[in-house]
């Protein structure tokens, strides 16, 4: 074997050799994407139910609402028969209240919710801090209520 020959096999080899590593750096961008890609579809079908959930919930607590409303309209007629006509408006104007609240549930989508919850804390911050308080304290009843609930049935089971 020749000198030009040894020489010539070594250039093969090294072009062969980024051939290859050309082809491994090729396959790893192709699996990169699809495994972006996947993220990326899985992330939108979650988005897509976590919106549909949303609404859904959205939409119960309009109807609730609504309830309400209704329940305290046939209140103020009642009052209204007794006489009670101070009351009454009060509670004539609680009831227009709620069902501003749950046509603006039933209407906005989570998008101008979070909007406009944001456009009220930047105008009067004392209200949001006050409203995040509330839902605090409501979040932390229903967590404590839902353990008992739990401890019960478990307590329950258990004797059986």
């Amino acid at each position: 074997m020749t000198m030009a020959n040894t020489e010539t096999r070594g250039f093969q080899d090294e072009a062969t050799g980024q051939q290859d590593g050309g082809s491994a750096r090729e396959q790893i961008r192709e699996v990169k994407n699809q495994v972006v890609d996947q993220a990326k579809h899985t992330i939108q079908q979650v988005k897509e139910r976590a919106g549909s959930s949303l609404g859904e919930s959205k939409g119960q607590f309009a109807a609730q609402i609504g309830a309400v409303a209704q329940a305290l309209r046939r209140t103020t007629q009642h009052l209204r028969s007794e006489d009670q006509s101070r009351i009454a408006g009060l509670t004539e104007s609680l009831a227009r209240q709620l069902d501003q609240a749950s046509n603006y549930l039933r209407n906005k989508d989570a998008a101008a919710m979070r909007n406009d919850l944001e456009n009220v804390a930047r105008r009067q911050p004392a209200i949001a801090i006050g409203g995040a308080i509330v839902l605090g304290l409501i979040g932390a009843r229903f967590l404590k209520s839902s353990r008992r609930h739990r401890e019960r049935r478990g307590s329950g089971h258990a004797g059986a």
